[in-house]
């Protein structure tokens, strides 16, 4: 990481790496980027663009606002939507608040959007199937601004993460059968009706409902998309077995802000 980050021609030396330590090496920055004091937090998502367009020319990926996406069933998009709160992070993500002067908004999606430092779920290498039905990036759907974000960040909260949300309930689920990890400290008593966005399963299991199946957690807003689809917030990240989530329907059509 040491030399990672003190390349001269930076990302020169990750390029020689394997895929796994690719993906170690950009986690591993975020990690530590999310930790770092800001005299302005606003700033936060800006100071990183620079580096971030090198990484992502380097990779030979699309995306932005902290996630990568090497195309359908490679894994990397998955992988960099699977950030989580900070275990050092005891009372929780806030969310960065921008001057309405910088005309900025950073989507619930990216952990662009708090203050405070991001762990990442890792599914196994070689072990793990990516959601390719349930979840499409944003930079997919066209032409205009959405598609320029495949070049670099424009920090436009409309850039929308199409899914399919789930209903679930981990009632009595054991630790090693579910875990959320919320990004920040939820008021169970909102009404929000929580639900869940399978991003990636373990090929490990005989049936679906054996495999271990991370997600996103996300909750509807008031608002509505113009084809009728329900507007989701995220505000969280775990994994639970695929018993505890109703598979068999098709869930809502969702859009994540």
């Amino acid at each position: 990481m040491a030399n990672f980050l003190g390349d001269p021609k930076f990302p020169d030396k990750a390029m020689t790496s394997s895929r796994g330590l690719k993906i170690r090496y950009f986690q591993d920055l975020y990690k530590q980027y999310s930790r770092l004091e800001f005299t302005r937090i606003d700033d936060r998502p800006f100071a990183i663009e620079g580096i971030e367009n090198r990484l992502r020319k380097a990779y030979g990926t699309k995306g932005g606002y902290g996630i990568f996406d090497d195309g359908p069933g490679n894994g990397l998009f998955h992988r960099s939507l699977l950030w989580q709160r900070g275990e050092d992070e005891t009372q929780g993500l806030s969310v960065i608040v921008f001057p309405q002067g910088r005309n900025v908004s950073v989507p619930t999606w990216s952990w662009m959007a708090y203050r405070g430092g991001i762990d990442y779920l890792d599914p196994p290498f070689e072990k793990t199937d990516w959601e390719k039905a349930d979840i499409h990036p944003p930079w997919t759907r066209g032409s205009g601004e959405t598609a320029r974000a495949a070049e670099t960040t424009h920090f436009d909260a409309s850039m929308e993460l199409t899914a399919t949300a789930r209903d679930y309930n981990v009632a009595g689920s054991r630790i090693d059968e579910a875990k959320i990890v919320y990004d920040m400290e939820r008021n169970k008593s909102d009404g929000s009706r929580v639900q869940c966005v399978v991003v990636a399963k373990s090929k490990e299991g005989r049936t679906d409902r054996e495999k271990r199946h991370y997600v996103l957690i996300v909750v509807p807003t008031k608002l509505t998309g113009p084809r009728g689809e329900k507007i989701y917030t995220r505000v969280g990240a775990g994994y639970m077995l695929g018993k505890y989530i109703v598979l068999n329907k098709l869930g809502t059509s969702a859009r994540i802000q």
